[in-house]
């Protein structure tokens, strides 16, 4: 399993600039100082799975492989505990209808409308919206104490106790973007445990902006992309190469795929940006390299590739036999003996 690199520093001060709320958690609207933590809307980990991004690519009008999920739209603040519950999906953020609306096709009777085509996808340029905080479990054991003003903490009045199911909670203001919240809201509700539910269930019947989520699962997240997308120059780079053999005619282009998307490579910068005040447009997820390191520039000697090639070499592979080799050296020569095949097994396991 590949390790995925920690949020970098330039991310976190990305959404704290952004942040009309200073940094404070967006629910309790406690300071910073009590334990507030930078959350992502849409789980980073999700970048592993290479299939879920180009769709969520394709959707979005966007280029393969520039999905950034520490984009500072995706990153806001929360408490310690509001912050572990919401990575248990006990709890979500949904944006306001008209602004879901935006993203649908308009509605024939009383049939809802669907999920724009990538073609038609809006572009919000909004610096900042409003969500509403929704329960997706029995949460009647504790409250939510949310803190209304910071010059007299005193005041009876400077908190506010909010019991399950949280309707009295106000809206909360936030810069992080809608595509976000209702990617993350579309994918809890498609879920196996949600579908049985009795909770999500009861919540897809009386919530209109619920119903109207799940149908981007499906839109923003399929298995796999339309044909034509492989061939749209918006979506990936199309590099023409010439064609040196008839039978190759009917495929005079090759359509190369994205780096973040090789299986082999790996990108020559380091996810990390530091103190960047842009998102580097490429994905935060990339997979070992089994290959040795050498500098740029730097010359390799054969000794080293031979070495290098010898330590990829997949377990459980023959290796060739050479002949005229000791039985008794590193490779088992062509006369094997009980003494000859121990050592040889042995070398493998170590």
């Amino acid at each position: 399993m590949p390790s995925i690199k920690p949020t970098s520093e330039g991310s976190k001060i990305r959404a704290q600039k952004a942040d009309p709320n200073g940094m404070r958690c967006l629910v309790e609207n406690c300071p910073k100082e009590r334990g507030v933590e930078a959350a992502h809307v849409v789980p980073r980990e999700l970048s592993a799975d290479r299939k879920l991004m180009r769709s969520i690519e394709w959707s979005w009008k966007m280029r393969k492989g520039t999905l950034n999920l520490d984009a500072r739209r995706n990153i806001f603040f929360l408490g310690a505990s509001l912050h572990s519950l919401y990575k248990s999906d006990l709890w979500a953020l949904i944006p306001e209808e008209h602004v879901v609306d935006r993203f649908l096709s308009k509605p024939k009777g009383k049939i809802l409308g669907s999920p724009l085509w990538r073609e038609r996808f809006p572009d919000l340029e909004d610096e900042t919206f409003r969500y509403t905080f929704i329960p997706l479990a029995d949460l009647s054991s504790f409250g939510i104490t949310r803190q209304n003003q910071d010059t007299n903490l005193a005041d009876p009045g400077a908190f506010t106790t909010h019991l399950h199911p949280f309707t009295t909670l106000p809206s909360f203001t936030s810069h992080v973007h809608p595509k976000y919240v209702i990617l993350r809201m579309a994918c809890l509700l498609s879920s196996y445990k949600a579908q049985i539910d009795p909770f999500i269930i009861n919540l897809r019947k009386t919530n209109s902006v619920v119903r109207k989520l799940l149908k981007f699962k499906t839109a923003w997240a399929s298995a796999s992309l339309p044909f034509r997308a492989n061939a749209d120059p918006s979506f990936v780079n199309v590099i023409p190469q010439a064609v040196e053999d008839r039978e190759e005619e009917e495929n005079p282009h090759v359509f190369m795929e994205s780096q973040s998307d090789s299986e082999d490579s790996e990108p020559d910068t380091e996810s990390s940006d530091g103190n960047s005040v842009c998102t580097p447009p490429r994905r935060i997820w990339y997979p070992p390299s089994s290959r040795v390191k050498v500098p740029r520039g730097a010359k390799r000697h054969s000794s080293e590739i031979e070495h290098s090639c010898s330590s990829r070499e997949p377990k459980g592979k023959h290796r060739k036999l050479l002949e005229g080799e000791n039985n008794t050296g590193s490779v088992p020569g062509s006369s094997w003996t009980k003494e000859s095949i121990s050592n040889w097994a042995h070398e493998c396991s170590t």
